[in-house]
């Protein structure tokens, strides 16, 4: 009865630059006693050999395009569309191949992932709210266990999905991100999913994306216990799904209500 959490969800990427209102996230934070912000992986330094070492065990042990001679023709177009040049993709396995693609996607489609999370930090610091994760996690671990253990299958969907999305265009991705800015929820969670698909194929990760959402919905749980305002961020599709962290929200018997 005393206590009122805003969550906003967010797209997982946003043309560099897109300007969006930020007046009524600066209403929320001003008197906020908190930022719940998403989970976060984090490396420290002595974990850094260990995960240099990981690149190693991507490298392909026979050329690519007779690993995957299918894929091989559409995986040297989309190479060449990120701008790359040469046939550096046939030393990977597809796992590898599939990161290495979509990391130069993104950079030659402008696109970033650290957005709209940094300019929502900023506006925190603004008003000296105190920003948390919801939780924090080991990325070296997690790391260690995808490029081990990963199925040759799931390397595949990995690339077969980056792949479709370096032939869609990066417009997709701006249209879904204009429409979040523009508060067009249907059209925002339109977003190609096929780096989701990739996730989750890999060994570990549904089960930590599940304890993800868990843990944003503990967090957001525990600032109900103390009076006044606190703002929460959550991915958009994680935030709206069946299951999501809304549902979950409800199903513990907070009152939720949406504009």
């Amino acid at each position: 009865g005393d206590t009122t959490v805003y969550i906003l969800g967010v797209p997982g990427a946003m043309p560099k630059g897109m300007a969006w209102d930020t007046s009524v996230l600066d209403r929320r934070l001003d008197g906020a006693f908190a930022l719940i912000t998403p989970p976060v992986a984090r490396a420290g330094i002595t974990d850094l050999p260990a995960l240099l070492s990981m690149r190693s065990k991507l490298k392909a042990e026979r050329p690519l395009d007779q690993i995957a001679p299918d894929l091989a023709p559409r995986l040297a177009r989309a190479w060449a569309a990120t701008g790359q040049k040469g046939d550096g993709w046939k030393d990977w396995k597809p796992l590898g191949a599939g990161l290495l693609l979509a990391g130069n996607a993104q950079k030659g489609a402008r696109l970033t992932g650290d957005e709209p999370e940094r300019t929502i930090e900023k506006l925190a610091r603004k008003h000296r709210v105190k920003s948390r994760p919801a939780a924090v996690y080991k990325a070296a671990p997690m790391i260690k266990t995808v490029v081990k253990r990963h199925s040759d299958e799931a390397g595949r969907i990995c690339l077969e999905g980056v792949i479709d999305e370096v032939e869609a265009g990066p417009e997709p991705v701006r249209q879904a991100a204009r429409a979040w800015a523009e508060g067009e929820v249907l059209t925002a969670i339109r977003a190609p999913r096929q780096s989701q698909r990739c996730i989750m194929a890999l060994p570990g990760m549904s089960e930590t994306f599940r304890s993800m959402s868990a843990a944003q919905v503990e967090a957001i749980a525990q600032a109900m216990k103390t009076p006044g305002k606190a703002v929460a961020v959550v991915s958009l599709r994680g935030l709206v799904a069946e299951e999501g962290v809304l549902d979950k929200l409800r199903a513990r018997g907070f009152t939720v209500t949406t504009p």
